[in-house]
């Protein structure tokens, strides 16, 4: 019984790794946010749903933004063009 415990929780793991994976990203012009709902929608008409909308403070309509997602899940929004080390010391 044990073992069939840990290979089910082996398993189990296994499968939210593969979940991870198929996650994929995108890149685009925020045309409406709304942080309260958990809602994204790009300048393609790609609307993400998120379950922690927090994720969103600080994001503008006109911004570019990255999202990871599953499906329509946003998993996680992030700046596509960070400052890079080399750029703040000019």
């Amino acid at each position: 019984m044990r073992n069939l415990i840990i290979t089910a929780a082996s398993v189990a793991f296994l499968a939210s790794g593969a979940a991870a994976i198929a996650a994929e990203q995108t890149e685009g012009t925020v045309t409406s946010v709304n942080a309260s709902a958990g809602t994204l929608t790009l300048q393609g008409g790609q609307t993400f749903q998120f379950a922690n909308g927090k994720q969103l403070l600080g994001i503008v309509p006109g911004q570019a933004v990255g999202v990871s997602y599953q499906g329509t899940e946003g998993l996680g929004a992030f700046n596509p063009n960070p400052a890079r080390a080399s750029d703040s010391n000019s």
